[in-house]
């Protein structure tokens, strides 16, 4: 008898405005936000700080690539140039879509 009370509870929390899901994903948000990072995460987080800031001030890409990785990089740019015969690989492809032709032939 209180085993079936309870779970006639916890069915009417599910179905009320309690446990709706936008209220979970407030609170999941409101704990995220308020944890402060323990000493390693906040390491990470400083050392991608720090490699973003570095590539930015070098124009984007790999930060301290020497010529080799260069030369590797532009090698494969080529190699896709050869094989799927286009411009620039790095570039996002422009698609052009025509219109359909439905006009009626006389029969």
């Amino acid at each position: 008898m209180a085993l079936q009370q309870s779970v006639q509870r916890i069915s009417l929390l599910c179905r009320s405005k309690v446990l709706h899901p936008n209220n979970f994903r407030l609170i999941s948000m409101s704990v995220v936000h308020n944890n402060p990072l323990d000493p390693v995460q906040q390491i990470f987080v400083d050392q991608v700080a720090a490699y973003k800031k570095l590539s930015t001030q070098q124009g984007g890409g790999a930060v301290d690539a020497g010529p080799e990785y260069q030369q590797q990089k532009q090698d494969a740019i080529n190699r896709l140039k050869k094989v799927y015969n286009i411009d620039d690989p790095t570039k996002f492809p422009v698609f052009k879509f025509e219109e359909p032709d439905f006009s009626q032939d006389d029969i």
